[in-house]
């Protein structure tokens, strides 16, 4: 065998802007301008040495040359190992490739098990000759290969929340066979720390798809013993989770629990990622993203307390990368006619991709597709394998659910882009802190990022080009609310402008009309390209509220979760005292809430440990975060312990706080969109109530039901023998059961035996609803127009409510007209101000379980007057 040469030149270009022009055998002309005015800036001494450093180049303005120019400069001049990390397999290849054909930089993706990766590539990556391409589960893992980079690059950052919180988190299925009997015992061990009626909602047969809810600090506590006991039981290779609870198993204190009826999610609040040595020794984090943010969203994502940023370049604060022509079908057409114009459009092109927020939704989708066309689909798992099949097919449609990032396609690859629904959490925690504290606010970057992120999945350079339908009542909400809009770039704006303009007062014809003309894209389009760009030159992209606020907080808020990730519970207050100084004032209320909740739940562990004079300071916390939202039910009863307001009181606010939520839900059911479905829902209540003939009861009844399901009561009727009719549910300690009775005379007395039927209503609810607690207040009603009473019926009376039927038509009427009030300034999600408003506006009707229970017992059966039999 020959001898090699071992001493190899060593030239390290000056800086990686110049790197780019010394690789001579690259397949492209050199940088763009923003590409090297970035790497200009990064070459900066304050930032080369920076421990964290964050890119924004917006989405396909070249963020990977960039990336791989940083990367090869590091290693050719310092000798460092740099591992690039990319969302998905599918662009750990896309990566490799451009880089070696298109770049002239040599790569190696590592992919798969550890044990398929090449011994060649190891050791190029070891001894730091070349650049290594791998997932974000490359990284973070318990035992990865990449246990010492040097440098770390993270593609697409700003949507690694999920992939980089994976490493610390449990999810647990329902619908995964292998985590059944896990999620069942886990329910179980939950039950007597969660009310009735969600023990109910976890077990029922009808699931509640939109419902989630969190275990309180202290009860999660006091179950840890248990929890720890089932998880090393049922855990093992075959549940994926054993990883996930290796690391979070001596941690679980730190840790916080969601549930819903489809899933279990137990995770810290931030990713403790300095907790993870191949992150934290690293000499350099390199964060790339389409958006920075301003309010600290990046800092939250990595579990890094402070990140140096690099602003977008000059220019791109007005033009964006490629051109849609946005269509709001549903501005003018039904829901159902919707979706019919987008299956003709999708007939109209080649290949189509679509973005859906759940799998739910990915199969309706995919079904009606199917039925409708002859195109093959694929799905988000097949693209990550490659998207060579899909763009090889001549009648293909990709549809991905709860996925914006990590789909590039270019050109004709794909010229239509579907987009149904608002996806505004993408796991249980977001989720509750949108819909239930409510912090919203926290997530409005998050949420404005995917939507740029899924706007810009097929424009992926500056002629680029694609029509983009958007589907579903949340996302035209959001999309046709100017005061939304404000918040996106300027050329994102006046895409949308012109779209809702060319989508207004149209028939079918001309949106088909007008896709063939963008699709041609041709002299009949350059009319439309210049009134796009005046739109764009007068827009300006605002601020969002409380941004600066939360910027001022993250640094305290990262300390926060290092110090309880490791027992210091003290120090876990201090950093809230400190994020709660940054949280004043009405815009940041919600989040503020849960700030006072996590210090309570620090301090109440502190107390635990031993630190008793914490008692106090967990008391007030919690009784702050009760006082500062209506929203979350339990924290009313971690606050009984702090406040002297009579616990009968304590009692009534998470009633009403449950009505509400459930008033919430129902409107969103409904929608807020159009009238169609409230107005259909209001007719049938009032019409069914006006039918108050003997022969037509059961239709009151009908009626009676949807009332109390309309105003947020959990609301349920019986065709069983002797049992009521509706009742109504306010929370597991509250039910208002009716017997509703119809006489074709209001001169009639109202007979025993009805007045017996009644006061029979306590013993059956309690036996045959499980919702309810076995000490629940119940409250016995007859809704009927009799004024009088049969004097055989007056021992049966002393528990039974009278309720005039008229009254009681006139007060469902006035209830109706306070929600439909209510429904015309609904955001569509968790808002304190609104919910104030509700809440005062049921409490000025009688409409919230207090005051209607006051009402109820001022009006007894026993005093009417009496006829003889």
């Amino acid at each position: 065998m020959a001898l090699k040469k071992i001493r190899q030149s060593h030239i390290c270009p000056e800086t990686p802007e110049a790197l780019i022009g010394d690789l001579k055998n690259k397949q492209v002309e050199g940088l763009l301008s923003h590409q090297a005015d970035i790497l200009r800036e990064y070459h900066k001494q304050e930032v080369v040495n920076a421990s964290d450093v964050a890119l924004e180049l917006p989405t396909g303005s070249g963020k990977t040359v960039v990336g791989l120019a940083i990367g090869e400069w590091r290693r050719r001049c310092f000798k460092e190992r740099v591992v690039y990390l990319c969302p998905t397999r599918q662009l750990v290849h896309q990566v490799v490739e451009q880089s070696l054909n298109k770049y002239g930089i040599k790569a190696n993706a590592f992919v798969n098990k550890q044990t398929d990766y090449s011994p060649t590539f190891k050791a190029e990556y070891t001894n730091a000759e070349t650049l290594a391409v791998t997932t974000y589960s490359g990284l973070f893992n318990t035992n990865p290969f990449f246990d010492n980079p040097d440098i770390i690059i993270f593609d697409d950052a700003h949507s690694a929340e999920n992939y980089i919180a994976k490493y610390w988190s449990l999810l647990i299925e329902r619908n995964n066979k292998e985590h059944r009997i896990l999620f069942t015992a886990l329910v179980l061990a939950l039950r007597g720390i969660i009310t009735d009626t969600h023990y109910s909602r976890l077990t029922s047969n009808l699931p509640n798809i939109h419902w989630v809810e969190k275990i309180p600090t202290p009860s999660f506590y006091d179950r840890l013993t248990e929890i720890t006991r089932i998880f090393d039981e049922h855990i093992d290779d075959k549940t994926g989770l054993q990883y996930s609870w290796s690391t979070l198993r001596d941690h679980l204190f730190s840790c916080h629990i969601y549930i819903s009826y489809n899933s279990i999610l137990i995770r810290p609040i931030l990713p403790p990622t300095r907790c993870h040595l191949p992150f934290s020794n690293a000499k350099q984090r390199i964060y790339m993203s389409a958006t920075l943010g301003e309010g600290g969203e990046l800092e939250r994502i990595s579990g890094v307390e402070k990140i140096v940023r690099l602003p977008v370049p000059v220019g791109w604060n007005k033009q964006s990368i490629g051109r849609r022509f946005f269509f709001f079908p549903e501005r003018c057409f039904s829901g159902q006619d919707a979706l019919e114009i987008t299956i003709d459009m999708i007939k109209e092109t080649s290949r189509s991709l679509v973005l859906v927020p759940d799998d739910h939704t990915a199969t309706e989708i995919e079904n009606l597709i199917s039925e409708e066309t002859d195109y093959e689909i694929f799905n988000a798992n097949q693209l990550e394998q490659s998207k060579q099949p899909f763009v090889a097919e001549p009648k293909a449609v990709a549809i991905v659910a709860n996925r914006y990032d990590g789909i590039d396609l270019v050109g004709d690859e794909c010229r239509l882009l579907i987009i149904k629904g608002l996806q505004r959490a993408t796991n249980l925690q977001e989720k509750f802190l949108v819909t239930r504290m409510p912090a919203g606010i926290l997530f409005n970057e998050r949420v404005l990022t995917r939507i740029v992120q899924a706007v810009g999945r097929c424009t992926r350079s500056p002629n680029d080009y694609a029509a983009v339908i958007l589907l579903g009542e949340q996302l035209n909400n959001f999309l046709l609310d100017k005061d939304k809009r404000k918040f996106l770039h300027p050329e994102i704006q006046a895409e949308l402008e012109y779209g809702i303009e060319q989508s207004k007062d149209v028939k079918k014809s001309d949106l088909q009309e007008n896709l063939q003309i963008f699709l041609e894209h041709k002299e009949d389009w350059n009319e439309a390209e210049e009134e796009i760009i005046v739109l764009r030159q007068s827009s300006e992209q605002s601020k969002l509220p409380g941004i600066e606020k939360l910027n001022q907080s993250v640094s305290h808020e990262v300390r926060y979760q290092y110090a309880l990730w490791n027992s210091n519970f003290e120090k876990a207050v201090e950093e809230c005292r400190c994020v709660l100084t940054s949280l004043s004032g009405d815009d940041v209320k919600g989040y503020r809430a849960f700030w006072y909740y996590l210090a309570g739940s620090a301090a109440w562990m502190a107390v635990q440990s031993g630190i008793t004079s914490m008692e106090s300071v967990s008391r007030d916390f919690f009784k702050r975060a009760a006082s500062t939202t209506e929203g979350v039910s339990w924290l009313h009863g971690l606050s009984r312990l702090s406040t002297e307001v009579p616990e009968e009181n304590q009692t009534d606010k998470i009633r009403f706080a449950a009505v509400i939520e459930g008033l919430e839900s129902q409107l969103s059911k409904l929608g807020t969109i159009n009238d169609n479905k409230f107005d259909t829902e209001e007719k049938t209540i009032i019409d069914n109530l006006s039918k108050v003939k003997e022969d037509e009861s059961k239709v009151f009844e009908n009626g009676h039901e949807r009332l109390g399901r309309l105003l947020g009561y959990q609301a349920d009727n019986s065709e069983d023998n002797a049992a009521p009719d509706p009742w109504w549910i306010a929370s597991d300690d509250f039910c208002i059961v009716f017997e509703d009775h119809s006489v074709n005379s209001q001169k009639t007395p109202l007979g025993a035996n009805k007045v017996r039927q009644a006061a029979s209503h306590l013993n059956w609810i309690k036996a045959n609803v499980p919702l309810l607690r076995s000490d629940a207040m119940v409250i016995t009603v007859i809704v009927t127009p009799c004024e009088s009473i049969e004097n055989g019926a007056k021992p049966h009376t002393s528990d039974v409510c009278y309720w005039n039927q008229k009254r009681f038509q006139a007060w469902a009427q006035n209830a109706v007209s306070v929600v439909r009030d209510l429904r015309r300034s609904y955001p569509g999600e968790a808002n304190l101000e609104w919910k104030e408003r509700a809440m005062q506006a049921y409490k000025d009707a009688s409409l919230d379980p207090a005051s209607l229970a006051k009402s109820l017992r001022k009006q007894k059966l026993a005093n009417l007057p009496t006829l003889g039999n």
